[in-house]
């Protein structure tokens, strides 16, 4: 007897325990995992709203940036880690939108495997290109790269990147021919155009714009429909005369499927309220980047929407990752 109540005590203490875990939950720093390498605009964002977020769940947000294969060594890492809270994705738009049509033979589901917590941000990139080009406008670059087929090259952040994307809708819209070098994120290609290796780059704000305030490249034109506060005489390429060009971008946070719900709940409140703190808005706002928070429904529905659209514009343009 004494034996069987030793039992039903341990039973519902071993019940007990991940009820607990939940209650208090965090314990232990948090890693949050990054699909690239540090100096681009998901490694900011990171940055910006992994700091706050910390302080106010009392654990540090431990960065850890694992580039690759378009983002898709990050999301398998996540996609395999214990449902409990301690591992999230970053998650990039066209990681998650654009590589399901682009790999065959993913590891991971992003339907599936992944629990959307929140969209935190969105935001648009820069056309620059090396100051050695002799354009000062979108009309000018067109007409230089028309004059000169093949001889501009333009950096992306991997193929299927939005980078490259950009690019690729560039290419067709103005009808130009510019040779693609992908290189593994947006900082790394940022590098490329700074020393002349590539020419041509859709940037984002945080790796480009410091670099045009240094005049290190030259800004052509943003690719959102409304010009960027933080370069206000810098028009748009729907301004530019190509009609309806538009590539933008979002961030968002991820947790892997079976993470227990009072977990995925605090942490969507938290970096809600997180993304309303003043100094977020301004960390994010150097990032060329406006704060989202939106519900982990609305954040679904925004995933499954874009891989449907991309999924479609890579079958019909025979896009194939190198």
């Amino acid at each position: 007897m004494l034996k069987l109540k030793s039992l039903a005590i341990a039973l519902l203490v071993a019940l007990a325990l991940p009820a607990a875990a939940q209650t208090n939950y965090p314990d232990k720093p948090i890693r949050l995992v990054l699909p690239f390498p540090p100096g681009g605009g998901t490694d900011g964002i990171a940055r910006v709203v992994g700091d706050a977020l910390g302080k106010r769940l009392g654990q540090q947000i431990l960065i850890d940036n694992r580039p690759g294969a378009g983002g898709n060594i990050a999301s398998d890492l996540v996609a395999k880690a214990a449902p409990n809270g301690y591992t999230l994705l970053m998650g990039f738009s066209t990681a998650l939108t654009v590589n399901p049509g682009l790999y065959p033979n993913l590891s991971f589901n992003v339907q599936k495997d992944f629990v959307p917590i929140t969209e935190l941000a969105d935001g648009q990139y820069i056309l620059v290109v090396h100051p050695d080009v002799p354009v000062k406008s979108v009309a000018e670059l067109i007409a230089y790269a028309k004059a000169n087929p093949g001889k501009l090259n333009f950096a992306s952040g991997g193929t299927g990147s939005p980078l490259h994307l950009a690019g690729e809708l560039f290419k067709a819209t103005a009808g130009v021919n510019l040779t693609h070098l992908a290189y593994k994120g947006g900082g790394p290609a940022a590098t490329a155009v700074l020393g002349n290796e590539a020419q041509v780059l859709f940037g984002s704000v945080a790796a480009t714009l410091p670099q045009i305030q240094a005049g290190k490249l030259r800004a052509l034109a943003t690719t959102g429909l409304e010009r960027l506060p933080q370069l206000p005489d810098v028009p748009t390429l729907d301004e530019s005369g190509l009609k309806g060009f538009e590539v933008t971008t979002w961030y968002g946070f991820l947790a892997p499927t079976g993470t227990p719900q009072p977990i995925l709940t605090k942490l969507h409140d938290e970096t809600v309220a997180v993304l309303q703190e003043q100094k977020v808005k301004d960390g994010l706002a150097l990032l060329g980047l406006e704060p989202v928070g939106g519900t982990p429904q609305a954040f679904a529905e925004l995933i499954a929407r874009e891989t449907a659209s991309w999924t479609k514009i890579i079958k019909e343009a025979g896009i194939k990752p190198e």
